[in-house]
């Protein structure tokens, strides 16, 4: 019997101002049949809830970070949760796929960061994560678009592990899943 693996797609973010976004990008990946994690399931507010994040990162076979205009709320440490969940991907190795709004795009200004100090980290970051290969986008449908290429090329270009059913692995129903909550 053939197996067909589901990858599980971190998908990283500001919210509230990306919330039809957000809900274009997880559309796509379970579309193709596959798993979403996201940060609508926790509160990234302290340092227990961060742990549980991570290990939802490192169990992904993918990450995906959207970044528009604004930085999002902050770690003890002053960077942003969206950015310390980028990091924590590339240190794991985890094939990471940026998008980034295209400069050009219109954009709501009640949606953009208005102080100094969180507009430059907010530069900062979409610097390194154009440090590797970015898609830009200028909407919420053109950013599904773009995604789902760029996802179907991720699977073909680096295959990673994935989830497969127990039962499809020929141990039967007592072979322990990898998924963990």
């Amino acid at each position: 019997m053939a197996t067909s693996a589901k990858y599980q797609v971190f998908i990283s973010s500001t919210y509230e101002d990306l919330r039809d976004e957000r809900e274009q990008v997880i559309k796509a990946v379970l579309e193709m049949g596959h798993i979403p994690v996201g940060m609508e399931m926790f509160s990234a507010a302290d340092e227990e809830q961060w742990k549980i994040i991570a290990r939802h990162i490192e169990e992904s076979d993918y990450y995906a970070v959207v970044i528009a205009h604004r930085l999002g709320s902050l770690t003890g440490d002053g960077i942003s949760y969206t950015r310390k969940e980028y990091e924590h991907a590339v240190a794991q190795g985890i094939p990471v796929l940026g998008f980034i709004i295209d400069d050009k795009a219109p954009w709501p200004g009640d949606r953009t960061e208005t102080g100094a100090d969180s507009q430059r980290a907010l530069v900062d970051f979409k610097a390194l994560v154009r440090a590797k290969p970015v898609s830009f986008w200028s909407s919420a449908e053109d950013l599904y678009g773009r995604f789902s290429v760029a996802l179907m090329k991720a699977f073909a270009a680096n295959p990673r592990e994935g989830w497969v059913r127990a039962s499809t692995r020929g141990g039967g129903p007592e072979v322990t899943p990898k998924l963990s909550v």
